[in-house]
């Protein structure tokens, strides 16, 4: 499951993860933690932390858990320590003040990192039981998908993934009886 999406069934009627796409970067007996990659906030990483020159990068809503923290998947690996590896090159966390430091020297690059405020996470068996019960489709990322999507079509076009005819699912408003 880590290093997966989790795409939300069309159905699924959560307030907050309706037409979600997750990345799971943590799945095992502890339970699991991931981050919401198409809830695009109006904040940049510079409303943050106004100190931090070139800090142009968007800040995503990665969940309900923790709002108050920021957090981070990259492809810095070795360059930021700290970091912790998911697989297929992708990395989550690490040092910010280093971070800080590559950002304010353009050593990294919109496509190479994601900010999230808060997370989404769930107790041990819980995601298991939701896929049980299809509330989440899930199936293989692709980093590029992770760090540079469009968040706007990612839940339509990852959900065409899982099979054709839900791109149609994507077309539709919220409230399908508004339709």
């Amino acid at each position: 499951m880590q290093g997966q999406f989790l795409i939300a069934h069309p159905m699924l009627n959560d307030g907050y993860f309706k037409r979600a796409v997750i990345y799971v970067t943590e799945h095992n007996e502890e339970g699991s933690l991931g981050f919401v990659l198409n809830f695009k906030t109006d904040l940049f990483l510079r409303d943050l932390f106004p100190h931090i020159k070139n800090g142009n990068y968007p800040i995503f809503e990665g969940g309900p858990v923790s709002k108050n923290q920021l957090y981070y998947i990259h492809k810095l690996g070795p360059d930021l320590s700290q970091s912790i590896s998911i697989g297929n090159d992708l990395f989550w966390g690490g040092d910010f003040f280093e971070l800080a430091h590559l950002i304010e020297h353009g050593k990294v690059k919109h496509e190479d990192i994601r900010f999230f405020v808060g997370y989404s996470g769930w107790t041990p068996n819980q995601l298991d039981e939701e896929l049980i019960q299809k509330a989440w489709f899930a199936h293989r990322a692709e980093p590029k998908e992770v760090l540079a999507s469009d968040p706007k079509t990612l839940w339509g076009s990852e959900l065409e993934k899982v099979k054709e005819s839900y791109k149609v699912f994507s077309e539709i408003g919220f409230d399908p009886n508004l339709n």
